[in-house]
C-alpha cells in the first residue's frame, strides 16, 4: 500500500511539473508579445539600414550555435549526432527568415524567438515522449504556441493579428524541432518506452485529431478576413466539435494516459484557441 501510494504521488507531482513547464512555455509566448515595444524602439536606434536587416539573422545563428554549443558534446557520451536533420533544421530557419515581409525586417526576430520556445516545449515533452514522437510533437505544440501568440496580439492595444506571422512562427518551430532531434536534445534513450503508445494510435483518433488541426486552420483564416465583424460561433464551432468527439471517443487521450501527453497537448492548446474569438466579441474589446 505504501509503495502504491508513493508510487501515486510521485505521478501527481509529475503531472503538476509538466503543467507548470507548459505554464511557462505559454508565458514564454506572452513575453514575445509584449517584446514587440523594444524591437520597435531598437529598429529605430539602428535605422532601415543593413544592421537592422541582419539582427535576426545573427540572432537565429547565434542561438542556433548556442544550442549546438550546448548540446555537441552528447557525441563524446556516445550519443550520435543526426547531422541530415540538422541541415533540414538550419534550411527551415532560413526559410523562416525568408518569410516575413522585407518592409518590416523586425518580424524575423520571432524566428529565433521560436527555435528557443521549440527548445523549452520539446524539454517539456521529453518527460513522457521520445524519438520522432517527440520532435513531431515539438513542432506542433510550437506552431499552436504560435496562434495563440498571434491571438494574444490581435487583443493587444498596440498590435496586430496576422496569419503570416503563425507561418513563421510554425516554421521556426520546426527548426528548432529538427535541431533538437538531430542533437539529440532531451532525448531519454529508454527501448519500448512509448512504442507500446506508438503502435496503438488508432485510425479513428488520428483522424479526428487531423481534424481539430484543420479545424485550428479555419480559425486562424476565419479570424483573418473578418476581424472584428465575424461570427463569433462560427469561427470556433469546428473546433469545440472536433474536441467534444475527441474527448468522447477517446477520453484516455485526453485525461487520462500518461502515454498520449503529445496528444493532451495538442487537444488543449488547440481547444484553448476558442477563448479568443469570444472574448473579441464582447463589445469592450476589439480584435485588430
Amino acid at each position: 500500500m505504501n509503495g502504491e501510494l508513493s508510487g501515486t504521488g510521485k505521478k501527481d507531482r509529475c503531472g503538476r511539473d509538466l503543467f507548470l513547464l507548459h505554464v511557462t512555455c505559454f508565458l514564454l509566448v506572452v513575453c514575445y508579445v509584449n517584446m514587440f515595444q523594444f524591437w520597435a524602439w531598437l529598429s529605430r536606434q539602428l535605422g532601415p539600414g543593413l544592421p537592422l536587416k541582419m539582427l535576426p539573422v545573427i540572432a537565429t545563428l547565434a542561438v542556433l550555435l548556442v544550442i549546438s554549443l550546448r548540446f555537441i558534446q552528447r557525441a563524446n557520451r556516445g550519443c550520435r549526432i543526426r547531422v541530415v536533420f540538422l541541415g533540414l533544421g538550419l534550411v527551415a530557419a532560413f526559410l523562416a527568415l525568408a518569410i516575413p515581409d522585407p518592409h518590416l525586417p523586425v518580424k524575423r526576430v520571432h524566428v529565433a524567438e521560436y527555435i528557443i520556445l521549440s527548445f523549452l516545449v520539446r524539454y517539456t515533452l521529453s518527460h513522457r515522449l521520445e524519438g520522432l514522437r517527440l520532435t513531431l510533437f515539438t513542432a506542433l505544440v510550437t506552431a499552436l504556441y504560435g496562434v495563440h501568440d498571434e491571438m494574444l496580439q490581435g487583443l493587444h492595444p498596440s498590435r496586430y493579428y496576422g496569419w503570416l506571422d503563425i507561418v513563421v512562427n510554425a516554421v521556426a518551430g520546426l527548426s528548432g524541432a529538427l535541431f533538437g532531434h538531430g542533437l539529440v536534445c532531451f532525448d531519454r534513450d529508454e527501448p519500448g518506452r512509448t512504442s507500446r503508445s506508438w503502435r496503438s494510435q488508432s485510425a479513428g483518433r488520428a483522424v479526428l485529431f487531423a481534424a481539430l488541426l484543420a479545424a485550428v486552420v479555419w480559425q486562424v483564416l476565419y479570424f483573418y478576413h473578418h476581424l472584428g465583424n465575424g461570427d463569433v460561433f462560427l469561427a470556433v464551432a469546428p473546433v469545440i466539435a472536433c474536441a467534444v468527439m475527441i474527448a468522447a471517443l477517446y477520453p484516455g487521450s485526453v485525461f487520462g494516459s500518461r502515454n498520449n501527453h503529445g496528444l493532451q497537448a495538442v487537444f488543449w492548446l488547440s481547444l484553448g484557441l476558442v477563448v479568443y474569438p469570444v472574448i473579441a466579441g464582447l463589445h469592450w474589446v476589439e480584435f485588430l
